[in-house]
């Protein structure tokens, strides 16, 4: 019995669907954008969700992190010391095993005629493979790596060197100079795990190439360890704290900075769970700065879509809720209960919500290839088809047809049939003002997208354009590998002639981001109490000419002074503030083991992105350690300028790939969080003032039809199109406004929160909070006006023909 009723509310809500065909289109084409928009954040959501969980033992799994107290200020950093790991798995019982991961640059791989710059090589103590479940193809992973020159590759760079030959005992060379035999391969590591790489090879090559440093104060590798099932972290992170400690104590000579040492150690060590890694991103000072934020802010986004299109429906259902009056009344009649009737509009809401979720899914099928080049996932239908996934689907197509069949099914349903058959029912003030308020907070929450979008949007712009302190334009850099070093000056020198060329210098660390830190500092009359870390550079001469940085005080880095080479500095104003110096120029300055003077007092430059605050910066000459070369092209043809220096690095560095960067974009890709949020924002934003359009639409035709014979009459009493038309829109148009006022201290309040993540920050101006209503405004009048148009140069004889 149960089963033929329920077939009948099925059959019922079809008939209905296509009785009604216009506002079904709307319902379902509304919540077929909303849930597409789920689907599509849904995944991303999950994705960011899952990093690192695919291992075995991921739950076990934790990255060594610290936190430096320095003057009051709390300094996160995930680098640690290289002889940490297999220190704390010596000595704290709780560890079953720990594995330390260092990148390796910018690598040159050759195999035969083959050769590549390959910058995810990694070098991991064995255990790794064993720690980390990435799954093999070929090779044992329990010895893959015991041999000193051991490797392990993954799939794609055995397809790049090897096509389809067995990669297995093959023999590669890195940087010309060190053999390597293939042991294994593995599968492409996956995009959700944080650890990415495409080679790996035994941690003691760093010692082979003289990157190992045995000591525990020198913060420069990445430290995993696996623990033992019910380990306590808090009792794990004192005794790693105790241990690291003890070490560092060690190394003091001199007795008074030991007592200084142990009386206040400035460090605590922590662990923090692998699968939480990619969520927290946090390094340096001030709050974390993970992704957690952009997956709370498009859950949000989708709740929000989602909202706008139940509404739609909500709000189509109060309209016609007159014109199923006489249906509810007739059922109630015949011997319908309350509940049947609920069940029954329950069903169609239901069904129309399966109906928008089939088009979803194949809407979302085919965005996807576009959706995975914006976020830069590798997703597939096979994740739409992962249980979780679709337990997600079935659980938003419920509660979005339940949302959004609510009033219909309490409300309709709860019709007095005598009342309604005798045509005493009326919709009343309460249906029109629930409509009214829907339709407020529909675009209510539209406008809130829009004004997100455009700050957002500025922020970046912002970001983009602000005075970095240097001229980013026109400079490319190329990584110095290998032998590449030792013949870098008959490189430059071979470029100080050409006229396309105006400078040419070099820099230890990456040109965008100065990002080496530590603290030491020591100059004279420094106040005992000061803590601070200063960030540190090594560059080659003429890197102020070339990065076209302003001094202030002082000179530049000069061959005219032999003293240059064996102990000078250069320093940015914030350190010359903290030092308490009028001028610091010839002040004696030591730091990183390096003594000498200051000679020079650089304006502050922004060295790493504007999420922080400009930091103190010294900067040594030190031409032998640089890992970049950095060179200024003349404006005008870039091409022709990269072609010569192509030309020159090929005649010199013959057995080197010729490999360039712009720094504008390096610049640029710090933010790049931030541009995809832009993108995605204005996507969704787009979706809600789409559906929400489509809501208005279907509105505004139900009001023109309630009150045709209204403006018939009018027509013929000598109404103008004019006026008419703005009869008809100054409703919609009031309720527009008032969403705007809604709106605006909320988006106000929302974005200031999130312009806190910057440390510069454009200035939140009222212009934008005004652009946005208008837009919204303008949208709502040409989807209303479409209808009033139509309308109001209707016949008035056809409108009133029948009366």
């Amino acid at each position: 019995m149960r089963s033929v009723t329920f077939i009948n509310y099925i059959k019922t809500a079809l008939r209905n669907i296509k009785r009604y065909k216009g506002y079904s289109f709307i319902n379902v084409a509304g919540l077929t954008l909303g849930i597409t928009c789920c689907l599509l954040i849904m995944l991303w959501v999950f994705d960011e969700l899952s990093f690192d969980s695919f291992h075995q033992n991921a739950k076990n799994l934790y990255r060594v992190e610290q936190d430096y107290f320095y003057s009051g200020e709390t300094y996160h950093v995930y680098p640690t010391p290289y002889p940490l790991g297999p220190g704390i798995k010596a000595e704290v019982p709780e560890i079953v095993e720990q594995t330390r991961y260092k990148g390796l640059g910018n690598v040159l791989v050759k195999y035969r005629d083959k050769a590549f710059f390959e910058d995810r090589a990694r070098a991991v103590d064995p255990s790794f493979i064993q720690m980390l479940t990435f799954p093999f193809i070929l090779g044992d992973p329990e010895t893959a790596l015991n041999e000193p020159h051991s490797i392990v590759i993954s799939e794609e760079i055995a397809e790049k060197y090897f096509g389809l030959e067995n990669p297995i005992g093959k023999i590669i060379t890195l940087n010309n100079k060190h053999a390597f035999t293939i042991t294994g391969t593995l599968k492409n590591v996956p995009t959700n795990s944080f650890l990415q790489f495409d080679m790996l090879v035994p941690f003691d090559f760093t010692r082979e190439t003289g990157q190992y440093q045995d000591s525990w104060s020198s913060n420069s590798i990445t430290t995993l360890v696996q623990l033992h099932e019910n380990a306590s972290i808090p009792e794990v992170n004192k005794k790693i704290t105790k241990v690291r400690h003890r070490h560092v104590a060690e190394s003091f000579t001199d007795p008074e900075r030991l007592r200084q040492f142990n009386e206040d150690p400035m460090t605590q060590v922590m662990l923090i769970p692998l699968t939480d890694v990619h969520l927290r991103r946090h390094s340096g000072s001030g709050p974390s700065s993970g992704v957690m934020i952009y997956i709370y802010v498009f859950t949000i986004i989708a709740f929000v879509v989602l909202l706008i299109a139940c509404i739609n429906f909500m709000n189509l259902a109060t309209a016609r809720s007159a014109g199923r009056a006489k249906e509810v009344g007739l059922r109630k009649v015949v011997g319908a209960m309350r509940a049947d009737l609920i069940k029954q509009f329950y069903s169609e809401s239901i069904l129309q919500a399966c109906l928008a979720l089939i088009f979803a899914i194949l809407l979302t099928a085919s965005v996807l290839p576009q959706f995975n080049a914006l976020v830069e996932k590798e997703f597939t239908m096979k994740h739409l088809l992962q249980l979780k996934f679709i337990v997600g689907m079935i659980t938003i197509t419920l509660v979005t047809g339940i949302f959004a069949g609510s009033y219909p099914a309490l409300f309709l349903s709860a019709f007095q049939p005598v009342k309604v058959l005798k045509g005493a029912f009326s919709r009343g003030v309460k249906s029109g003002l629930f409509r009214k308020v829907l339709v407020l907070t529909q675009f209510t929450l539209s406008i809130l997208l829009i004004i997100g979008t455009g700050i957002v949007y500025r922020q970046i712009d912002y970001m983009q354009n602000i005075k970095l302190g240097y001229d980013k334009e026109h400079v490319i850099y190329i990584p110095l590998r290998g032998d590449t070093r030792e013949s870098y000056e008959v490189f430059k020198e071979g470029l100080r002639d050409n006229p396309r060329v105006l400078n040419v210098s070099g820099s230890w660390e990456w040109p965008a981001y100065l990002g080496a830190d530590s603290g030491g500092a020591e100059w004279e009359g420094k106040d005992p109490e000061l803590d601070i870390r200063v960030c540190f550079n090594a560059v080659d001469f003429d890197y102020v000419e070339t990065m076209k940085i302003e001094m202030v005080e002082g000179r530049t880095f000069s061959k005219k002074f032999t003293t240059d080479t064996t102990g000078a500095f250069l320093i940015n104003e914030e350190l010359q503030r903290i030092m308490g110096k009028e001028s610091a120029v010839n002040e004696r300055f030591r730091f990183w083991g390096i003594e000498g003077t200051i000679v020079g007092v650089m304006k502050n430059f922004h060295f790493k992105s504007l999420h922080s605050e400009i930091e103190p910066l010294a900067i040594a000459l030190n031409p032998s350690s640089i890992d970049y070369s950095l060179i200024r092209l003349a404006s005008g043809d870039i091409p022709a300028g990269i072609k010569a220096v192509q030309s020159a690095w090929e005649r010199i560095f013959s057995d080197y790939p010729f490999e360039y960067h712009f720094l504008d974009q390096a610049v640029e890709s710090m933010y790049q969080d931030e541009i995809t949020t832009r993108t995605l924002i204005q996507l969704f934003a787009m979706l809600a003032i789409l559906i929400a359009c489509l809501g208005l639409f279907g509105l505004a035709s139900f009001t023109a039809e309630q009150r045709t014979k209204e403006f018939g009459i009018r027509k013929v009493l000598g109404a103008s199109v004019p006026g008419m038309l703005f009869l008809l829109t100054k409703e919609f148009s009031k309720w527009v406004l008032i969403a705007n006022l809604t709106a605006w201290p909320v988006a106000y309040l929302l974005m200031k929160r999130w312009l806190h993540n910057f440390a510069y920050r454009m200035n939140l101006g009222m212009d934008i909070f005004i652009l946005s209503g208008l837009l919204a405004f303008g949208i709502a009048l040409v989807t209303v006006s479409f209808q009033s148009i139509k309308v109001a140069l209707s016949n008035p004889v056809e409108a009133l023909r029948y009366e």
